[in-house]
């Protein structure tokens, strides 16, 4: 998948976890959602679950993850976004 393919994907499941966030603020606030192919896949206490989890059950996929939270977050351009079972 190219560079443009993967942002848009991740764009994707960013757009997707904000109309959810509500939702997901009286469920698991301050956790971590783990996002794959526009769905929420489970949710974390920390970031490095979340992260973990996508390696293990998503070998070889692209996801993303999210904090889930109403304060703005600005993880820059190397948010928490990769293809797992890479290195």
């Amino acid at each position: 998948m190219s560079s443009k393919a993967q942002q848009q994907e991740v764009d994707q499941n960013y757009e997707i976890f904000k109309a959810k966030l509500p939702d997901l603020m009286k469920s698991d606030a301050n956790r971590f959602a783990l996002m794959h192919n526009g769905e929420v896949v489970a949710c974390f206490d920390t970031n490095r679950d979340a992260s973990e989890a996508g390696k293990r059950l998503l070998a070889g996929k692209r996801f993303s993850v999210q904090e889930i939270t109403d304060r703005a977050v600005d993880l820059g351009c190397f948010s928490h976004a990769g293809i797992l079972g890479a290195v």
